[in-house]
């Protein structure tokens, strides 16, 4: 087990997500929980998320699983952007937090894309969207904005993991796309570029995006 200083400058810092555990750890409690409180418990689960999608990526990869391989290298580091806005506005408010980390992941691939998606899912339908209340309540608009972009991206997540887990599931897995991309401001997620000039959650330009590919 290891201690981790959540530090955040670029997207080359992203990497210090990666020793996180699994995205469900302290993450309940945020229907009455202050701004402050729930900003750290979404830094815990994105980092969390971030760590354990560079594990599956590894595991992907040892299978030849080139796709769902950088799928989730791409998603890692669009959770890890997801830590990193919440952090800047806990920073803001005066407020930090360090994570302590143990990752682990099933043996089984399809298991672990499941949970990605239940992970995801929870995210964008439970635990979000109170945070997102919350923010509105205390007046914090950077918050509601870090919440906001966050629980978007993650339905936009949970949506693609699916489709990639369908295709394995059905032995077509050479169908899922082997470049991915990453929107740097609000961490949504694309399998291709085709119809896309801008982010449609936070309006960034395509020539931004982060590319993974295999």
């Amino acid at each position: 087990m290891k201690k981790l200083t959540l530090i955040f400058t670029a997207v080359t810092a992203f990497a210090c997500f990666f020793a996180c555990t699994n995205r469900n750890l302290s993450i309940e409690g945020t229907a009455d929980a202050t701004t402050i409180e729930n900003l750290k418990t979404a830094i815990i689960g994105e980092s969390n998320a971030s760590a354990t999608y560079v594990l599956v990526s590894e595991q992907a990869l040892n299978h030849g699983e080139h796709g769902i391989a950088t799928m989730f290298e791409a998603a890692s580091v669009a959770e890890a952007i997801h830590a990193q806005s919440h952090m800047l506005v806990l920073n803001d408010l005066g407020e930090s937090i360090e994570v302590i980390t143990d990752p682990q992941i099933s043996e089984s691939l399809a298991e672990n894309m499941q949970a990605a998606i239940d992970g995801e899912t929870y995210e964008y339908t439970e635990m979000y969207p109170p945070m997102v209340k919350q923010a509105n309540k205390e007046d914090l608009v950077d918050a509601v904005r870090s919440f906001t972009y966050a629980k978007k991206a993650e339905a936009r997540h949970a949506q693609l993991y699916t489709e990639a887990l369908e295709l394995f599931k059905a032995g077509r897995s050479n169908e899922i796309a082997t470049t991915w991309y990453v929107c740097p401001v609000c961490g949504n997620l694309f399998n291709t570029l085709k119809g896309y000039e801008i982010c449609a959650i936070c309006g960034v330009g395509k020539n931004s995006f982060i590319t993974f590919e295999k």
